[in-house]
């Protein structure tokens, strides 16, 4: 049976146009959404596209198609544009833009970027769509009281730091800042702060903060919750200083330094500026869907024509593309209510994660203060090795609960695995608990290719790295431990998939104890 189609949400932009003239502000951004739907539509866009009335233009599997809604109260014009992948076969790109809103009043821009596969290992590093880059140009896009921009923006004085503290604690604020820290010793930013700024324009702000203007952040906010030597913060909505410095993800220079630090960054970053896009706006709200406008032009117009007593097979025919498009919009709704089930589940998933660490680190706690109100030393004693797998996750909740934890995913994998040889796992756990986590936060040493005991060695999945999510983040898996050889049999194959948390200081494992499967494989 083939596997089904998908459509996932990647992202979603909410803004308002710049200038006063508020209906030439309207043409002028919709003309920059039909010049960049023209380049991939596979044929010249209807005269009827042009003077910004309904069309619909499909061509061997692209589609164009956009609805206006004009009366005395309401200008309202929307567009979806469906534009299979160049690469890979079967996706399909929707970008859907309404641009519009009660006459005389501020023009409002919505999109949404959709993706419709059947691939089940679906990834991509996301980009908000042409369009966004061309309306920022001209003819300008704001977002609350602040034009958006598509290029860093660098601090020049102390007052400019003093403003961005204002904004990052302003609890109107509802985008991203990624507040990129200049490097103590000079030079540039450790990562491409362009190619940033123009992945997530719409999503999320970057700023640039000289070294020497750092200070103030940090006078502002204290150093758990500033930014400073190089490093990178991704500031969220509802910041203060009272808040918890771990909601507002910090990528330190050590980690930027390393090979492909920087890189990973951006990934997380633009990865980060999508979710976020989406998590934080309501759909019907601050962001309109196409299928509503869709709907709502087709029942408008079935009102008219009643009104005007129109013929009885223009009403008909009417009365049937209102049906079509609400079949549409209800199928649309169910594949959007199959996304939120899986935030859902997600999040449970989170939830559990997080108990699970908490109960292991309170077992720890009262384990150390009753050694303590004994008056004794607390216990170096090791946890003897579990010798079957249904001891495994009790063991090391109990051994090393705060160095080496389970994603929920790596937690299902262990319950009753094929691979065999539950204690050679358990001693790769304590070589991860001990020898690598010393290494990463004392230093001592590269830990690439480096042998735990006869044949098994530690090192970097090349290749085979992959996005992961652990409460709420997205990671780049990209360590492994595994034994040599081209073992493909389970019970002899050991793989364990981890990345290194560099702001907790914690290991975290994605999957064990054998090979991935993937679509590849």
């Amino acid at each position: 049976m083939p596997p089904a189609v998908r459509d996932i949400e990647i992202l979603r932009v909410s803004a308002q146009l710049e200038g006063e003239d508020y209906a030439a502000s309207a043409e002028a951004a919709r003309k920059e959404a039909l010049k960049w739907t023209q380049k991939r539509a596979g044929r010249e866009l209807p005269e009827a596209a042009w003077d910004l009335q309904d069309f619909d233009l499909p061509v061997g599997g692209r589609s164009s198609t956009a609805v206006r809604i004009e009366n005395d109260a309401l200008d309202l014009w929307a567009l979806r544009a469906e534009d299979p992948d160049k690469n890979v076969a079967g996706r399909i790109w929707s970008t859907e833009i309404v641009i519009g809103g009660e006459v005389g009043s501020r023009p409002h821009v919505s999109l949404r970027l959709i993706a419709s596969t059947t691939e089940p290992d679906f990834t991509i590093d996301p980009h908000v769509p042409g369009p966004v880059l061309q309306m920022i140009e001209a003819p300008g896009l704001i977002r609350g009281p602040r034009s958006l921009s598509s290029e860093p923006v660098t601090i020049q004085t102390e007052n400019d730091a003093e403003d961005l503290c204002d904004h990052l604690e302003d609890c109107e604020r509802r985008l991203p800042i990624f507040v990129v820290a200049m490097p103590e010793a000079g030079g540039t930013p450790h990562i491409n702060t362009a190619v940033l700024a123009k992945a997530a324009a719409g999503l999320a702000r970057t700023v640039l903060v000289p070294a020497e203007l750092t200070w103030v952040l940090t006078k502002r906010f204290g150093k758990y919750r500033s930014v400073f030597n190089g490093g990178i913060r991704a500031y969220l909505q509802g910041f203060s200083a009272a808040d918890d410095p771990f909601r507002h993800r910090l990528f330190l220079e050590a980690d930027l330094l390393k090979t492909g630090g920087g890189a990973a960054c951006v990934r997380s970053l633009r990865a980060l500026a999508a979710e976020v896009s989406i998590s934080e706006t309501r759909l019907g709200k601050d962001v309109l869907d196409f299928a509503a406008v869709r709907t709502a032009s087709r029942k408008l117009r079935k009102t008219d024509l009643s009104n005007h007593a129109a013929p009885d097979d223009e009403l008909l025919q009417t009365a049937e593309e209102l049906v079509e498009s609400l079949e549409k919009q209800i199928d649309e709704k169910d594949k959007e209510i199959d996304g939120y089930i899986a935030e859902v589940d997600a999040a449970e998933d989170r939830a559990k994660a997080a108990e699970q660490e908490n109960r292991s680190l309170l077992s720890r706690v009262r384990q150390l203060q009753t050694a303590l109100a004994a008056g004794g030393e607390t216990s170096t004693e090791e946890q003897p090795l579990p010798q079957d797998w249904s001891e495994f996750t009790d063991w090391l909740d109990q051994t090393y609960p705060d160095k080496v934890l389970l994603t929920p995913a790596a937690r299902r994998k262990a319950r009753s695995p094929e691979f065999e040889d539950v204690t050679l796992v358990a001693r790769t756990i304590a070589w991860l608990a001990t020898v690598q986590h010393d290494r990463r936060v004392n230093g001592g040493g590269s830990l690439r290719d480096v042998q735990l005991e006869n044949g098994i060695l530690n090192s970097p999945c090349g290749g085979d790295t992959y996005v992961a999510e652990w409460k709420g983040r997205r990671y780049e898996v990209d360590w492994h431990v595994k034994n040599g050889g081209n073992l493909r049999d389970p019970k002899r194959c050991l793989r364990i998939y981890y990345f290194w948390e560099a702001e907790v200081q914690q290991t975290i494992i994605d999957h064990l104890p054998s090979h991935r499967r993937t679509s590849a494989t």
